[in-house]
């Protein structure tokens, strides 16, 4: 019988996951206000550790990487590719952008890491589509990650802003996710129906557990609505500390985490994260999607002196 602790349970399952919808429902009520978008500051006593505004002629190659720790393209979503020429990770007078650009890329199976070969794949095989996206080289275990993000507008899309496992997956802190299969805007169902409208699709989750004990979990927050998300640069945010996982997206609390026992993966001595910023593309999506870019002015990693 699974272990069920009801005091553990109100005091963290319950109180977090309620504390998540209340944060949806308070999202809602700001934009149909046309309240001003918020700002959320770094606890006091945090130093900056490391900084990005892509105001660089070229992206910064001693601090970033063009593909994920594993490689550059995901085995289980043929649908898109990481461009590691730089070409779709460009810096502008606006940011970085991330593109998306319809480019197939040809695979062959027996050039690809020997590694990559016990995947299985068809001995060739193209990727229709090629995507933007950064991979810092250093890595952390805590603080505060907070970046600065425009999201593309079009159908089909999957940008995001996540920290992922230097050494081992999972832990995972999805900061941003967003799906556009809806709507150009992001537009999405949502638990309530027609009541939270206009609707995003953006999303914060958490994903622990263990790949060797196949019992990887996710824990997700609510979908969280963002006013003109794809017309403007919105500060997404998360504090990382022992006892707590905090999201924010304009200045507003989105998501928490305090249950230790889920924390316990994020505490461990392998934990630390890099992190990704990238375009995307869902699995289903049109023959030749709209090529558009995620431009991202600004990242910063802060840490508690």
């Amino acid at each position: 019988m699974p272990d069920f602790n009801l005091s553990h349970f109100f005091k963290h399952k319950f109180r977090d996951s309620f504390s998540n919808l209340k944060s949806s429902i308070i999202a809602d009520r700001h934009i149909r206000k046309g309240d001003a978008p918020g700002i959320v500051n770094p606890p006091a006593g945090y130093e900056s550790v490391f900084f990005d505004d892509f105001s660089g002629s070229s992206l910064d190659l001693e601090a970033w990487r063009l593909s994920q720790v594993w490689g550059d393209f995901h085995s289980g979503n043929l649908t898109q590719y990481y461009d590691t020429s730089g070409e779709m990770s460009r810096t502008t007078p606006f940011g970085l952008e991330l593109d998306l650009r319809n480019k197939p890329k040809k695979y062959i199976k027996s050039e690809l890491p020997e590694w990559r070969r016990e995947d299985k794949l068809p001995e060739e095989f193209t990727i229709p589509v090629g995507v933007g996206l950064i991979c810092t080289k250093e890595s952390w275990q805590y603080g505060w990650f907070e970046a600065w993000i425009k999201l593309p507008k079009g159908q089909s899309y999957w940008p995001a802003f996540w920290l992922t496992g230097a050494n081992s997956w999972p832990p995972e802190i999805d900061i941003l996710e967003a799906y556009s299969q809806a709507g150009p805007n992001y537009e999405g169902p949502s638990f309530f129906g027609t009541l939270l409208k206009p609707f995003r699709r953006i999303q914060p989750n958490i994903h622990y557990g263990s790949s060797e004990e196949n019992n990887k979990k996710m824990y997700g927050a609510w979908n969280i609505p963002v006013a003109n998300c794809t017309e403007r640069f919105v500060q997404y945010a998360c504090l990382w500390e022992e006892d707590k996982i905090l999201i924010y997206y304009d200045g507003m609390l989105v998501f928490q985490c305090t249950d230790p026992k889920i924390l316990k993966w994020f505490n461990k001595e392998d934990a630390q994260q890099v992190i990704i910023l990238n375009h995307g593309l869902h699995k289903d999506h049109p023959e030749n999607p709209e090529e558009s870019s995620m431009i991202v002015k600004s990242i910063k990693v802060m840490q508690s002196k």
